[in-house]
């Protein structure tokens, strides 16, 4: 007997959305990996939110559907990494404009002028690991979050000073907000963004040591964190948001599942291999919702089809975007 329809959606969503958005249990760490500096993710495993299959599978819904309302998409950028406390103190400098911007450390504090500024480099030196003047290892990250125009600083501000202390709590970090309006820049960005940059070495001796998995937690930490500032934020990649293909829903019933069929014209360009896989991942997740016994998952999947359908008139748009927010 074949399971029924709303658990081969829930199934298909679990397997294949997964695949899509990069959900998954977290992995033992190896021997003698203690001091990478990574943490499970937070969503993932099976004492996280999404430990069993149906919460993975509405965690996916929720993912289509920010996408098909273009909610606005997060940036969490790793900038060049300073070495020693040379490119430190620089960069300490430039994130604060010399001191003419509050710096927010782990604690709170705020520092300001540029002898405070140099105080803190002196304290981030000589306090916890130590860090020679010249390096040719990375002492600190420097990392840039970011959202669209128009979006509330302060919001942004806020968001990205709970997702440092709930990420990098046992690290020193300095954390300073840049807008149109407060930026000195000479050509200051519309974007509201922080740059964060933390000690590598953190107060229990453990190094930040961070992997592409780490970057892709750390987006969705961050667009948690504006959610719950009540800003409406997204995390899908480049790549999950950009198709080579186009997409049509027929109006014709499948005679045996009875659920609408979803097509695909390939372009008559050759489709690189990551990109074929993400769209045959998008086919599958899709069939799942057409076939599903409730309404809300078959208007998501036309509403993905006609969003997916748009997204190539839009991909060189989406790239200049991100490039001015950087």
């Amino acid at each position: 007997m074949s399971p029924p329809v709303t658990g081969r959606t829930t199934a298909t969503l679990d397997e294949w959305g997964s695949r899509l958005f990069n959900i998954g249990a977290p992995r033992a760490p190896k021997a003698g990996a203690a001091g990478t500096g990574r943490r499970p993710s937070s969503h993932a495993g099976r004492g996280g939110r999404l430990g069993t299959p149906e919460a993975r599978a509405q965690f996916v819904r929720q993912k289509l559907q920010e996408m098909v309302r273009r909610a606005p998409q997060v940036m969490v950028k790793i900038a060049k990494a300073p070495k020693g406390m040379r490119g430190i103190s620089n960069n300490l400098r430039y994130i604060s404009r010399d001191g003419k911007l509050e710096i927010e450390d782990q604690d709170g504090q705020i520092i300001q002028g540029k002898e405070a500024v140099a105080d803190l480099s002196a304290e981030w030196q000589n306090g916890g690991v130590p860090i020679p003047q010249q390096s040719t290892k990375r002492d600190a990250f420097h990392l840039i979050l970011s959202m669209p125009a128009q979006t509330d600083p302060l919001a942004v501000h806020r968001a990205a000073r709970e997702f440092a202390t709930r990420e990098f709590s046992s690290y020193q970090y300095a954390m300073v907000l840049h807008t149109f309006e407060t930026d000195p820049d000479p050509t200051p960005s519309r974007h509201p963004h922080v740059h964060l940059t933390i000690k590598t070495a953190g107060l229990d001796g453990i190094r930040l040591n961070p992997r592409k998995s780490d970057l892709q937690r750390w987006r969705e930490g961050f667009a948690e964190a504006l959610r719950d500032q009540g800003i409406d934020a997204t995390t899908t990649s480049r790549l999950q948001r950009t198709t080579h293909e186009r997409w049509t829903i027929r109006r014709g019933v499948d005679p045996i599942t009875k659920a609408k069929q979803i097509d695909r014209r390939l372009r008559a360009t050759p489709v690189p291999r990551v990109e074929r896989e993400v769209m045959q991942n998008y086919e599958r997740v899709m069939k799942a919702l057409a076939g599903s016994d409730h309404g809300k998952d078959r208007q998501l999947a036309a509403d993905l089809v006609r969003h997916l359908s748009g997204l190539g008139r839009v991909a060189e748009k989406e790239k200049g975007r991100d490039q001015e927010r950087e």
